[in-house]
């Protein structure tokens, strides 16, 4: 699908290069001097410049469907295969590990500690407060 509509973009690229050529200068002398006609396009449409518009929407058309087409069937390249190989053979062993790990007894020397009291707090660190005395 992606291979048709690439030669198709490119048979549209090819085509509207050459109708742009093809076309007669609207203006003589540059942009902004002519010879009657507007730069706002008052004049009637041509065969060519309705062709223009019209190949210029396909090409537009195609651009942003090969662009869809590249985001949904992106193949998968090697690089891409060998790293999910890698993730899931790393995953694999961890995931075995887990069961068997919690299925053992626990150990007699890792029995719970009876929690120690928790230490009294100390008063703030810091510069003491400057008490004041009446003045006589």
């Amino acid at each position: 699908m992606s291979t048709l509509v690439t030669v198709l973009f490119v048979i549209t690229a090819l085509l509207l290069i050459g109708v742009v050529l093809i076309q007669q200068p609207k203006t003589a002398g540059g942009l902004f001097a002519g010879t009657g006609q507007s730069l706002l396009g008052t004049s009637g449409k041509t065969f060519w410049t309705k062709f223009t518009t019209i190949l210029a929407a396909i090409f537009m058309g195609l651009c942003l469907l090969l662009v869809a087409l590249v985001k949904y069937q992106q193949p998968k390249s090697l690089i891409t295969e060998a790293i999910e190989k890698q993730q899931a053979a790393a995953q694999a062993p961890v995931s075995a590990a887990a069961p068997a790990a919690s299925s053992a007894p626990a150990p007699a020397s890792a029995a719970p500690k009876p929690q120690d009291k928790p230490a009294p707090q100390s008063a703030p660190v810091g510069p003491k407060p400057e008490t004041s005395s009446p003045k006589k």
